[in-house]
């Protein structure tokens, strides 16, 4: 079995009929003490509730964007099952699968081309079919189909044939070996990827128009989608056909509540059973004894992305300087508390890729202002760096729903001010920053922007480093990189691999393309009555069909 992780520890419906005004008054009772608009005690023993940090795109897993909260896969995974997921300790567990595929098991032949998957029995979809190798056969078609914007067909491209041997059982042969392969394909990934319906979908072509995207009637999830009230939030009922058994919980109601000051108000006023927690407001919450914590190490890597296409940013000295400038210790310590540490490369730190020896530039302000001045950018009269009467202006792009981002913000302003640097902030929503194609990111309106990745359970990063990569925000692109991704992508070994992604990251370290800032431990609340809340690194919806409601 593949050892990707060593953790050592991650509205549609207004659910109770309340208008808007309603809502406001609820807040206020709320703030002075009451108990907020609570429901009925079966009411709320039957539905459970929690938010979005952003109203979704789609609801079809085949077309799941990117985002800092991993908005569409957190109600994706209610729906719809991985061929592997991950539990709470980062151990790989068989979801859709029967078994997770190895050459000891003969699910994995010894050169890493063929790949035989063997499905799990008596897994049905919520209108009673049954899950098939056809199913699977059908979603890898539309996963290549160029008439899908799928975000990436990264290792898909590489199967060069798939048939199914029998109904519960489907073989993929490679035309190369892909390291990545058995961990990634229907799993979490890079761009992760869910088995869909083929009964379903297949009178809806083409995909990117089919009604199931905002409406996806069948599932194998726990949960099955019940309605999506755009920008409020969205409905699920407990699927009765799951094959493990129906979820304790009837009900679950998702809000789309962007703003991180609401969330928490109505987290402690009762609204909501879970809500992940800015570390600035855990020292609000942490005596309440309503409420109980966890701590998740997370595959989240943020860090500060230099558009390499803009000048003077195309300036390895200026990407220096800027980094040199910027305290990461400091934000970690005063913003985070500590719980998002400083980390030096795109692997989390509990990946066995992940190589402590690396270091990106540490603060050295006196260091920076040599290197802008060797730059051509010396400090004018007015203490502003400029060249030929040009002001040293940058704009920093950051989305608004995110309290810590918002804060890093204002932090790296401050910092790059006392180096002579004038930098513009510009905070758009999450889906704005995101968005495929015209979003700040993919368009490439910008010359700074913080970015927070999840990263897949495999240590393969050629989908951000990678020349034309698409989470390569920094347009940046270096021959001796896209060499290494490409050995680190055949390679078998997994210390060849470690070796690999360790040269990758020191040169990463020496260009600075991306400064990364830390890689979050997140700190989840939730109500005490709430039971088997369990998030794992990657999604907190993993384990949805544990979740129990007590009367406490």
């Amino acid at each position: 079995m593949p050892k990707n992780l060593r953790l050592s520890k991650h509205s549609t419906i207004n659910l109770f009929g309340a208008t808007r005004r309603l809502w406001f008054l609820c807040f206020l009772t709320a703030i002075v003490g009451g108990s907020g608009c609570a429901p009925p005690s079966a009411a709320r023993i039957a539905t459970l509730r929690f938010d979005l940090a952003a109203d979704p795109a789609n609801l079809n897993p085949l077309f799941i964007a990117p985002d800092a909260a991993s908005v569409e896969l957190q109600v994706d995974r209610l729906v719809f099952e991985p061929f592997i997921d991950v539990d709470e300790r980062g151990r790989p567990v068989p979801a859709l699968l029967a078994e997770i595929p190895t050459v000891r098991n003969g699910g994995l032949s010894a050169d890493g081309r063929t790949i035989r998957y063997h499905l799990r029995d008596k897994v049905r979809w919520s209108d009673g079919r049954p899950v098939t190798a056809s199913d699977v056969l059908f979603t890898l078609r539309a996963v290549l189909d160029p008439r899908n914007p799928v975000r990436s067909q990264e290792g898909y491209n590489l199967i060069d044939r798939a048939v199914a041997a029998d109904s519960r059982t489907v073989i993929f042969h490679l035309r190369r070996a892909w390291a990545p392969a058995v961990m990634t394909y229907f799993s979490y990934g890079f761009a992760p990827q869910f088995v869909l319906p083929e009964h379903v979908l297949r009178s809806q072509t083409p995909l990117a128009y089919a009604s199931f995207n905002a409406e996806p009637s069948v599932g194998d999830g726990p949960y099955r989608f019940v309605s999506w009230t755009r920008g409020e939030g969205l409905r699920y009922a407990a699927n009765e056909r799951y094959w493990r058994g129906r979820p304790a919980v009837a009900r679950l109601d998702v809000r789309t509540i962007p703003d991180p000051s609401t969330n928490l108000l109505l987290l402690r006023s009762g609204a909501l059973d879970w809500n992940l927690l800015a570390p600035a407001q855990l020292a609000v919450v942490r005596g309440d004894p309503r409420l109980t914590f966890r701590a998740i190490p997370t595959a989240v890597v943020a860090g500060i992305v230099f558009n390499t296409e803009h000048r003077p940013l195309d300036d390895v000295r200026i990407r220096r300087a800027l980094a040199m400038s910027i305290d990461r210790e400091e934000i970690s310590r005063k913003i985070t508390l500590g719980f998002y540490p400083v980390t030096n490369m795109i692997q989390p730190q509990f990946s066995w890729a992940f190589d402590p020896a690396v270091r990106e530039p540490q603060y050295d302000p006196v260091s920076a202002d040599r290197l802008f001045d060797a730059a051509g950018w010396p400090r004018g009269p007015s203490g502003t760096r400029q060249r030929g009467g040009e002001t040293l202006h940058l704009t920093y792009a950051q989305f608004a729903e995110t309290a810590t981002g918002v804060r890093v913000a204002a932090a790296v302003q401050a910092a790059l001010r006392d180096r002579g640097i004038d930098l513009a902030i510009k905070s758009v929503s999450n889906a704005q920053l995101f968005l495929p194609h015209s979003g700040i990111l993919a368009s490439g309106n910008f010359d700074l922007a913080y970015v927070p990745w999840t990263m897949g359970t495999d240590p393969d990063d050629s989908s951000v480093l990678g020349c034309r990569a698409p989470s390569n925000y920094m347009r940046w692109c270096d021959a001796r990189v896209a060499r290494l991704e490409r050995l680190a992508l055949s390679a078998t070994a997994m210390e060849t691999r470690k070796r690999i992604y360790g040269e990758i990251g020191r040169i990463v370290a020496e260009q600075v393309p991306v400064l990364y800032l830390f890689n979050a431990d997140y700190v989840y609340a939730y109500r005490k009555r709430l039971r088997g809340f369990a998030p794992n690194a990657f999604v907190p919806t993993w384990n949805a069909d544990r979740w129990r409601l007590s009367n406490r």
